[in-house]
């Protein structure tokens, strides 16, 4: 009598689990998912403007900072754009650059395959352009 009722029980519990497991199906059946579309902010979509897209290939910068946080001198990276997010892109080194030390520095370089976040919009279309920019700032590596 007493497997009888343990039984039972096991069979009730199991059909009301399924009639439950049914509603979860139709749930996951009538899923819809909506993909965010992710949009750059204005500093640094007007700063690039409409050229970088995911794929595109072209020059980031390395820099090297000291302990106070200002930047000592730097060399541009050839590197892909990975993705985006709303305040930064995500970018991945096609090549391995070294910058000779400075005091108060632990890395000094970026290696292939490596990535970053870029979040101030330093891109440039060319390698040319790249150290232009690092000679203005005065950042050049020599």
């Amino acid at each position: 009598m007493k497997n009888k009722i343990i039984a039972l029980l096991v069979l009730g519990i199991v059909i009301l689990t399924g009639c439950s497991s049914k509603k979860r199906s139709e749930e996951i059946k009538t899923y819809n998912y909506q993909e965010k579309s992710v949009v750059l902010n204005d500093k640094i979509k007007t700063r690039l403007g409409d050229w970088v897209v995911e794929g595109t290939v072209c020059y980031g910068l390395v820099v090297l900072v000291n302990g106070e946080g200002k930047v000592q001198k730097g060399a541009p990276v050839k590197s892909k754009v990975v993705s985006f997010s709303a305040d930064s892109i995500k970018m991945k080194s096609l090549e391995t650059v070294n910058l000779s030390p400075v005091k108060g520095c632990k890395k000094m370089g970026i290696s292939r395959g490596e990535s970053w976040w870029e979040t101030e919009g330093d891109l440039f279309k060319t390698k040319a352009e790249a150290v232009a920019f690092l000679k203005e700032k005065g950042w050049l590596e020599k």
